[in-house]
């Protein structure tokens, strides 16, 4: 993660916490019921939601892609192991325990 990244994140964090406490809580602490939903709780689940989303936003720019390189045209794929039909269960025969 990018340490601009860590910045936002933290930026979020503290105004976040100064979002959903006293004095801003008050201001929405009123009869007033917009969807039939009190504002106060409407203002709480709309901030969090923002805030989620926000954080989203914030972790999925800061992860590093890194470009694909294309496998030169000479590179060989490695070999792979041919399947002893007489091995079905996946043990080595010369590693079998003997009785």
């Amino acid at each position: 993660m990018r340490q601009q990244s860590k910045e936002y994140i933290a930026i979020l964090f503290v105004v976040s916490v100064m979002a959903l406490n006293y004095p801003f809580l008050d201001l929405f602490d009123t009869t007033w019921l917009p969807f039939g939903i009190p504002l106060l709780y409407f203002y709480i689940y709309l901030f969090w939601f923002v805030i989620i989303v926000l954080l989203i936003v914030i972790v999925e720019h800061s992860e590093i892609h890194e470009p694909e390189r294309p496998t030169p045209p000479s590179a060989k794929p490695p070999p792979t192991a041919a399947v002893d039909p007489s091995n079905a269960g996946g043990v080595d025969s010369e590693n079998r325990p003997r009785c």
